[in-house]
């Protein structure tokens, strides 16, 4: 039975992640965390948690040792200054942000314009994609959430690139995300009044979760990626949609390539494959699933539309995923009413 602090309990994440590990049957304890909301009670931030009467903590009284892991929803740049206090702990770490998702420090702090803390432990750590590094993250003290768009674009690629299917220089990932992917503090300065009947493309060519695509591409093909990557904003809530375009190598029938991703995903309870139609937002909100759908052109061209909840399996839901792993625990746990 596990002992868990939630640090920023209160975000958007953070929410979610309570309502998973609420239900979660084995908790023995939830603490929960907060910077500027200590005091308050969790309920105040979400109607879903009007039950619980559970009052945030104030995060610089935390002591690791008093858990088994703790998991950090809070913005870029906070896991990395604990990252002392956890390493000389027994404490293990999932973190939803971007602390520990590139290996390479150099580009982290070219995109995140801080200077990381810890950059000689970023190539140990591990990325927790749970489908692609099950096996890692088992014993990993450190793991690394992954972004929503790389959740969503990496699943949908690696079979691909892994079997040397298609053109490693024409990827092109056209993604649109609900507006809480932003975040609480932006949302509540206006952006869900500039999004409304509104649709915004934002960051091309210097978004941050660019690098981490590439970077686990890469590690598919061990070669040279070369992607596109278009994200925009939506005016709904949740959920990521993204329409990927690829050249195939060769000549496959829709057959063929349905059969190449259920190959490589056997047994994988959250990669649903739509055999037939196309893959929308709908088919995969308050689940911790990924949808994918493939569209074949002339020329050897592929259409993939992949969805998946950016709040859940682009973000908490995975997060319990990959706690479910580091202690032994079926994957479906707390995951599959959300």
């Amino acid at each position: 039975m596990l002992k868990i602090a939630v640090i920023g309990a209160s975000g958007f994440t953070g929410v979610e992640l309570v309502k998973l590990l609420k239900k979660h049957p084995m908790q023995r304890k939830i603490d929960l965390y907060s910077f500027g909301n200590a005091g308050k009670k969790i309920k105040d931030f979400s109607d879903q948690l009007s039950d619980y009467e559970d009052i945030l903590k104030d995060f610089s009284k935390i002591i690791y040792d008093d858990y088994d892991l703790v998991f950090f929803a809070c913005p870029n740049g906070t896991a990395m200054n604990a990252y002392s206090d956890i390493n000389k702990s027994n404490v293990r770490m999932v973190d939803l942000a971007a602390d520990y998702r590139l290996d390479d420090g150099k580009i982290w702090e070219k995109y995140y314009k801080i200077k990381h803390k810890s950059p000689e432990i970023l190539s140990k750590t591990i990325y927790g994609l749970t489908e692609i590094n099950r096996n890692e993250i088992k014993d990993a003290k450190i793991v690394a959430n992954p972004g929503c768009y790389p959740t969503a674009a990496i699943l949908s690629l690696y079979p691909l690139l892994k079997n040397n299917l298609i053109k490693e220089d024409r990827i092109i990932i056209d993604a649109k995300s609900g507006y809480s992917g932003a975040g609480r503090e932006k949302i509540e300065s206006g952006l869900s009044e500039k999004i409304k009947d509104n649709f915004i493309p934002y960051n091309f060519y210097n978004h941050r979760h660019f690098p981490e695509i590439t970077q686990e591409l890469n590690k598919a093909r061990d070669s040279n990626i070369e992607v596109i990557f278009s994200p925009h904003i939506l005016p709904i809530y949740r959920g990521i949609l993204e329409t990927i375009y690829v050249d195939l190598k060769d000549n496959f029938s829709h057959k063929d390539i349905i059969k190449i991703y259920k190959d490589f995903y056997i047994g994988e309870n959250f990669v649903k494959i739509d055999e037939s139609g196309f893959t929308d937002i709908s088919d995969v909100i308050n689940t911790n699933n990924i949808k994918l759908s493939f569209h074949l052109g002339e020329n050897n061209k592929l259409t993939i539309i992949s969805a998946i909840d950016n709040l859940l399996k682009g973000a908490a839901g995975q997060a319990v995923q990959n706690m479910n792993v580091m202690f032994g625990y079926d994957e479906l746990t707390a995951l599959t009413n959300e």
